[in-house]
């Protein structure tokens, strides 16, 4: 290894003020406004998140009979838990009466659960009633949505100044889509609870790199923590809510690896700069160590090393990931002292990470084999039956740009997902001109939840909170541009002659602002998918599945087991004992939490995707279910869910609906690896000069137990007469051929 040349210039202003705030965007040197009005700004959107999120949908979450939450059925089984916790002050981590008869352990985290129960004791003053735990649970995300405004602003403000953190303080809140949804009355998931805390994470770690630039191994040893009181403070704070954002969702432990990568950019900028890198492993160490402790409490070693639950893997990553930080920081730190090259940081880096990663294979080798798998879950695109779940599809199907970053217009190009790129490579350019800590963990944050929202639609959520500080950086240099803070000292010198301030506004001032109001706040609001339009439509589950699940509840027999008590998990290898008055109810998965959270009834298929089984390799479960062709088959599938108990016990009760005969349909022959066109096709027929499509429904499909359920009532309806179709294959557009009817549909008995 050769020595570092001696000429290397330092940066002493990297070394020597690296505590200082990222330089703010150029500003008047006369007056600047107070902070007083920024803040009464800040305030004021506050009350319009309010006024989106809780006013416009009040009437359709607080009904007559009570508090109806979100469709999205994730919400009502969230509330659940909430009560059960409030009931018994512990939250349950297995479900019996989910996927009957085997329940579940559950993944859901307890944040939001003990969020809800410590603010409804707070709000019912030591004895909340149920009715308050409803209302406390709806207004929940609601409240996280609009709190979320001061992070965002704080960031902002950082970036670029108290402008930036305004404008992207604003467009956090009128951004629609998944970031508007999931943060409005009544849809009580932990999807608010992810936003929040994974960007508070953000602004702290954000915090504590600003000011603890100087901070080094050394200096804590000879001078103690008090000499460095505010990096780390603000690195605990990072800490802590990186913690509870863990205890929200268990998967959030993507974070760290968006905080390492950070590391070993800043780390080799740092090193290739001249400046000490030692800040970096004290502040991530410090910070992963709180997190590990306020998760370790929910670390159960009886879910092994999943990625999904609670278990041995979440804090292994975390304890990873600080010696990481650490080893790497201090190893950095000798060799720079020794002035090796450049690239030592990053080699050094890999080195180590590498060694983790070989020692952690052969002591947990399912460990490095799920670590692998979760990334494959993030970077490959879904198939089968995962890829037919809405919100993990690409962000480009189904409108979905507009959906969730509205553009001008209508067009994508002027949505603030891709005008936010623009902002990134501002924002990129500046960090080279001037290495700043804070630009390159905003930039990283956003690059890798930019790739992620591409790739799953729900990672919008995430993105919102990225999109709003990249259009609102882009925002704040397009008003740099034309001097428009120029007009700051021009306010505050003519304040008491408002008309002469006249005299130093441009038209190129007023233009700018125009500009942002009509690509960025306009269409957020206004667009048919905007969020004022989703705002009044913030609805609770179908009516007639409401109403159906209710007559469950009130009119067959008590299966036995109480939603709401607390129930332990068997031990690995036996199944839970239940009573023998217990009995399934079998519906498609997507319905399964109402049926248990309203119904009181326990679903064999539930939301967590459990119990839809495959036909084609012989899992017992809904799909191959609704896909039997004879009454047989579908007795043989209940049987076979568990043999110890009566089909009718495994599933007394069918409940169907149209959506699942039609809609869904596909989605189940795709969970069953059966290809749809085996039920369905479609033809063009034509209509005067127009080619119309139209769905053809084949045989195997009328023999399906959900046609035969739902469109025949479940009798024994005999083959009649059929529908006979003569189509051809015809060029319908240059080069593209499709079947196209050539004779009038006939009635035919020939089958």
């Amino acid at each position: 290894m050769t020595k570092r040349s001696a000429d290397v210039k330092k940066d002493v202003g990297g070394a020597k003020g690296g505590g200082s705030r990222a330089p703010p965007r150029r500003q008047n040197k006369g007056a600047r406004i107070p902070d007083l009005y920024w803040y009464a700004g800040l305030c004021l959107i506050v009350i319009f998140s309010l006024y989106l999120r809780v006013f416009i949908p009040w009437n359709n979450v607080f009904i007559a009979n009570g508090v109806r939450f979100a469709s999205e059925s994730d919400a009502w089984y969230h509330m659940m838990l909430a009560q059960s916790t409030v009931m018994h002050l512990h939250r349950t981590f297995f479900d019996p009466l989910t996927y009957f008869p085997f329940g579940t352990s559950l993944h859901f985290g307890p944040f939001v659960s003990w969020g809800i129960t410590v603010l409804s004791y707070i709000v019912g003053l030591g004895s909340p009633s149920m009715h308050t735990v409803e209302v406390v649970g709806a207004f929940w995300p609601a409240l996280l949505g609009t709190v979320l405004i001061f992070p965002v602003y704080f960031l902002g403000r950082e970036l670029g100044g108290r402008g930036c953190g305004l404008l992207a303080a604003l467009m956090v809140t009128i951004f629609p889509g998944q970031l508007f949804s999931r943060t409005v009355l009544g849809f009580t998931d932990h999807h608010s609870s992810e936003i929040l805390l994974s960007t508070l994470t953000m602004l702290f770690f954000l915090l504590a790199m600003r000011t603890g630039r100087n901070l080094t191994f050394d200096s804590l040893l000879k001078r103690g923590l008090l000499s460095a009181k505010s990096p780390l403070i603000y690195a605990l704070l990072a800490g802590v809510f990186m913690g509870l954002y863990l205890d929200a969702w268990a998967m959030g432990i993507l974070f760290e690896g968006i905080i390492l990568i950070f590391f070993v950019v800043q780390g080799t900028v740092d090193y290739l700069r001249g400046r000490g890198t030692d800040y970096l492993g004290i502040i991530l160490g410090l910070g992963f160590a709180v997190a590990l402790l306020l998760l370790l409490p929910f670390a159960n070693p009886a879910n092994h090393f999943s990625l999904i639950q609670y278990s041995l893997f979440q804090p292994l990553m975390l304890f990873l990931g600080m010696a990481f930080a650490l080893v790497t920081s201090y190893l950095a730190s000798v060799l720079r002292k020794k002035r090796m090259d450049w690239y030592v940081f990053p080699a050094s880096a890999v080195g180590v990470g590498v060694l983790g990663l070989l020692l952690a294979a052969v002591a947990v080798p399912f460990f490095v084999a799920n670590l692998f798998a979760g990334l494959g879950t993030y970077l490959l695109p879904r198939t089968g039956g995962a890829a037919t779940v809405a919100e993990l599809g690409a962000l480009t199907n189904n409108n979905g740009i507009q959906n969730n970053f509205p553009g001008l217009f209508g067009f994508d190009l002027f949505s603030p997902f891709v005008i936010s790129l623009i902002g990134l490579a501002l924002m990129a350019l500046n960090y080279y001109r001037k290495s700043q800590p804070g630009d390159l963990l905003v930039i990283t944050w956003s690059a890798v939840m930019f790739f992620l929202t591409l790739s799953q639609n729900r990672s919008a959520y995430y993105y919102g909170v990225n999109a709003a500080l990249l259009c609102a950086y882009l925002s704040i240099r397009i008003m740099d541009y034309v001097r428009l803070a120029d007009l700051e000292g021009a306010i505050m010198q003519k304040a008491r002659d408002p008309a002469k301030i006249l005299e130093d506004l441009k038209v190129q001032h007023i233009l700018a602002v125009f500009l942002v109001i009509f690509v960025f706040v306009i269409p957020s609001l206004t667009a048919p998918t905007g969020s004022m339009e989703m705002a009044r439509w913030t609805v609770g589950p179908n009516p007639e599945w409401y109403n159906s699940i209710l007559w469950l509840k009130d009119n067959t027999p008590e299966p036995g087991l109480d939603i709401y008590d607390i129930y332990q998990r068997p031990p690995e290898g036996q199944f839970f004992q239940y009573p023998s008055t217990a009995y399934g109810v079998m519906s498609w998965w997507d319905y399964g939490h109402l049926i248990e959270t309203i119904g009181h009834r326990y679903p064999n298929a539930n939301p967590f995707q459990e119990g839809i089984g495959n036909k084609s390799s012989g899992v017992p479960g809904s799909s191959p279910f609704f896909l039997a062709e004879s009454e047989e088959e579908a007795e043989q599938v209940l049987t076979d869910l568990n043999t110890s108990l009566s089909p009718y016990s495994n599933s007394r009760y069918i409940m169907t609906d149209v959506e699942m005969a039609i809609g869904k349909f596909h989605a189940m022959a795709s969970w069953s690896a059966i290809p749809n066109s085996k039920y369905t096709g479609a033809v063009y027929q034509p209509q005067g000069e127009v080619l119309v499509p139209i769905q053809l429904w084949q045989e195997p499909y009328y023999r399906t137990m959900i046609a035969r359920l739902h469109f025949f009532d479940g009798s024994e309806t005999p083959i009649g007469e059929a529908i006979g179709v003569a189509y051809d294959s015809l060029e319908i557009q240059d080069g593209i051929r499709a079947p196209v009817m050539v004779l009038p549909p006939k009635i035919s008995r020939n089958y």
